[in-house]
């Protein structure tokens, strides 16, 4: 008798596929709402700064700090250099579909 056994790679996805997702997953459902907030902002608006991000959730200038900090920490979000202002910095999402720093107005 032929004996049918399958292998992982047939039957079912790696498990460092499902553990990356899983632990992304993890790692966002365990953000406050604030920080889920800040990331809802960047994901449809592709890059915000700081000040941006306190105008358009109506939260505090610490708030969006402290979110954007977790946010950080948990990979999901990146942070670079505007060009036209190199005092301030520009958030965006960290899967690197956001435009480039310049295409963001300096604030007045």
């Amino acid at each position: 008798m032929a004996s049918h056994q399958r292998t992982q790679t047939e039957t079912e996805p790696s498990e460092t596929d499902t553990d990356t997702e899983s632990a992304a997953e993890d790692a966002f459902a365990d953000l406050p709402p604030s920080a889920k907030l800040v990331h809802f902002v960047l994901d449809r608006d592709d890059q915000r700064t700081q000040t941006q991000l306190v105008e358009e959730t109506a939260l505090s200038a610490r708030t969006v700090r402290t979110a954007l900090g977790r946010l950080e920490d948990a990979g999901l979000v990146t942070e670079s250099i505007c060009l036209r202002d190199a005092r301030k910095r520009v958030y965006s999402i960290a899967d690197g579909t956001g435009d480039d720093p310049d295409v963001v107005e300096a604030e007045a």
